[in-house]
């Protein structure tokens, strides 16, 4: 009885814990309910990649220094090879030598203090593994979807000198995550981009102001089913490979959900399917789901092939979704 008694008060202490990290997003004073990025914010808390500060203000616009935004972006991901508990007064050392073992760039002491966005994006190109220069970096970020610029979707619309708030790294920063499930070393030597736009199967969905960036196989081989739900109010796009369509075929589903029903319905959902969040627009959320089902002809090694492919491209995530 007792050892009972003492895990669910463990348990209510752990659910108790998680309800307060969440909480003070939603409490921080100068964090109003309908502030564009609220959720991010009440996601970073909740994960402990980033604080409010001791005067109850979260600071949502303040600049991001260099040290900062390496603090949070290894934080999202903890890697096992990182270590804070190094002996130095300084807490950001031990960021900065996480990136030096990988190699990537160094900035000047000018440009640590307050973070611009274009270093930012070398950062983000960095953590992907790629040396470019901060144009290049900037046209890989916005061709991949990571980043649809400030005022347009160019080198010239992100603005790469503008400072980094507190609220865009975090936006930054969980894009990434979605596409890149661990930080990466670069080359040594800067790199030049290449874009390979041209050989990508590029489908737009009109309605929902959706390019969806298709490697080069799927050209001819899947088709695209539209579906309502009437209840939720959401409207979904199934990719289907025809090849497989008797069997079910289903490759992924991209569904518009309004931004209430997702905050009802999503977080139960991500605990029980294959369910993720790939962007937002206003008050309209996108996710991109996988069937956890058979959806070829097992008895078939070519349909089964043709399916597998075509279903590892979005298992490893080399699906861009570039929401204007």
């Amino acid at each position: 009885m007792k050892k009972l008694l003492s895990c669910v008060l463990g348990i209510l202490l752990v659910i108790n814990a998680n309800i307060a990290l969440a909480d003070q997003a939603r409490l921080f004073k100068d964090v109003p309910n309908h502030f564009w990025g609220q959720e991010y914010i009440e996601r970073a808390i909740t994960n402990k990649i980033v604080e409010g500060y001791p005067d109850g203000t979260f600071k949502p616009d303040a600049k991001v220094s260099q040290g900062e935004f390496l603090a949070m972006l290894i934080r999202s991901y903890q890697p096992s090879d990182f270590s804070s508990n190094q002996k130095t007064q300084d807490w950001v050392k031990p960021y900065l030598s996480y990136i030096n073992k990988l190699g990537w760039t160094e900035l000047q002491p000018s440009e640590q203090i307050a973070l611009n966005r274009g270093n930012t994006a070398r950062y983000l190109a960095n953590a992907a593994g790629k040396n470019f220069t901060v144009d290049d970096s900037i046209q890989y970020l916005l061709d991949s979807g990571l980043a649809k610029g400030k005022t347009e979707r160019s080198i010239q619309g992100f603005m790469k000198n503008a400072p980094v708030t507190r609220t865009e790294a975090l936006v930054f920063i969980e894009r990434l995550k979605y596409r890149f499930d661990k930080l990466e070393a670069i080359p040594k030597s800067t790199e030049q981009y290449h874009s390979d736009l041209a050989q990508k199967d590029i489908i737009t969905i009109s309605e929902q102001h959706i390019n969806i960036q298709l490697p080069p196989q799927w050209k001819g081989k899947y088709e695209v089913v539209t579906t309502t739900n009437a209840d939720l109010k959401t409207k979904s796009y199934k990719f289907v490979d025809k090849s497989n369509k008797k069997n079910g075929g289903l490759l992924f589903t991209l569904t518009a959900w309004p931004k209430e029903a997702w905050s009802a319905e999503g977080p139960e959902l991500m605990k029980n399917v294959h369910i993720y969040k790939i962007g937002e627009r206003e008050e309209i959320i996108f996710t991109v789901d996988t069937p956890t089902d058979v959806q070829y002809g097992t008895e078939n090694s070519a349909l089964k092939s043709e399916y597998l492919n075509l279903s590892n491209d979005v298992q490893a995530k080399r699906i861009d979704f570039i929401i204007d």
